[in-house]
């Protein structure tokens, strides 16, 4: 897969959308927390979560300034106070993956909304303990098209179990010159920004990507997310598996490449064009309608019991 023109210089953070930000540190939480009664002088703040009583005005916002430095829910007032922004603001609600969710009305329309499809390969299936991605994709679908598409193979510095070469055919020879993750952050966030996080086992992709996000620049990932896995549970109750083969077989889309990010991310947009439009014909028309839809679980028979560790292997080959 090769980048596709996208809009150059397009306007990032609709409402929802993708977007980072410095992760919170002790001293924003404190902040956080005293703010939430009401803005404040640099001097009181600074006392209050420095622990630092009656600081020079200088130096209390100076270190205001710093401590606050590239927030988007921070701000100083005109009346030289500092307070938290509240609308559009960070709300405390979780999605998919654990991750706060960027407050939004709701009310948009799902086609006035961009996407982008994100697949990653890794080297394991434990974001948080030490598995890596060893390659990328990031698809943008916008106006119900294909608008826009990244992908590269990541070094992972570290090795690649033979089970996931098998699986992906990603070799160590194919990574070991490839870009580190801190290398690819910069363009890979510029894609990302603005839309609608969207894979199929969002909570999957999205784990890899906040927590490599986080180790490379520092910064947490915030932003609408969309698991096609959990749509299609809705749109298609037939089917025997959710699992991309079965959503893309039934939507007639082609996968180019299984198990390589470039070829699952591109199956996985072009069957969400699809299922954008089917929900929109089940009488789902916004952002607010799609998250009550798609979150509803339908009631499930009961499985047998399987004595095989199949988790892990799902999260790999959905």
């Amino acid at each position: 897969m090769h980048d596709v023109p996208g809009d150059e210089g397009r306007p990032l953070g609709l409402s929802g959308g993708i977007h980072s930000a410095p992760a919170d540190t002790s001293l924003t939480k404190r902040a956080l927390e005293y703010l939430s009664a009401g803005p404040a002088d640099a001097v009181d703040l600074i006392a209050h979560v420095c622990n630092l009583p009656g600081p020079p005005r200088t130096v209390a916002e100076h270190l205001a300034a710093a401590m606050f430095a590239g927030r988007t829910d921070f701000e100083k007032g005109l009346d030289g106070r500092w307070r938290v922004i509240t609308a559009p603001s960070l709300n405390h609600a979780t999605l998919a993956g654990g991750a706060p969710a960027y407050a939004a009305p709701g009310l948009d329309r799902i086609d006035s909304l961009s996407y982008v499809v994100v697949d990653v390969e890794t080297t394991g299936t434990r974001a948080n303990f030490g598995d890596r991605i060893t390659e990328i994709a990031a698809v943008v679908v916008r106006n119900g098209e294909i608008a826009e598409a990244y992908e590269t193979l990541v070094n992972p510095q570290r090795p690649i179990p033979h089970f996931i070469t098998a699986l992906t055919h990603i070799t160590w020879d194919m990574v070991k010159d490839a870009p580190t993750f801190d290398q690819v952050a910069p363009r890979l966030m510029a894609v990302l920004g603005g839309h609608v996080f969207t894979a199929h086992n969002a909570r999957f992709d999205w784990r890899f990507v906040s927590t490599e996000m986080l180790r490379a620049t520092g910064h947490t990932i915030h932003g609408r997310q969309l698991c096609t896995v959990r749509l299609a549970r809705k749109l298609l109750p037939q089917l025997p598996r959710r699992s991309l083969d079965h959503v893309a077989r039934y939507y007639g889309v082609s996968i180019a490449a299984r198990h390589r990010a470039g070829g699952d991310a591109l199956a996985t947009a072009e069957c969400l064009v699809r299922m954008l439009r089917h929900a929109n014909d089940a009488g789902v028309y916004t952002w607010a309608d799609l998250q009550r839809f798609a979150g509803a679980r339908a009631a499930r028979k009961p499985r047998r019991k399987s004595a095989l560790p199949t988790a892990a292997i799902n999260d790999l080959t959905a």
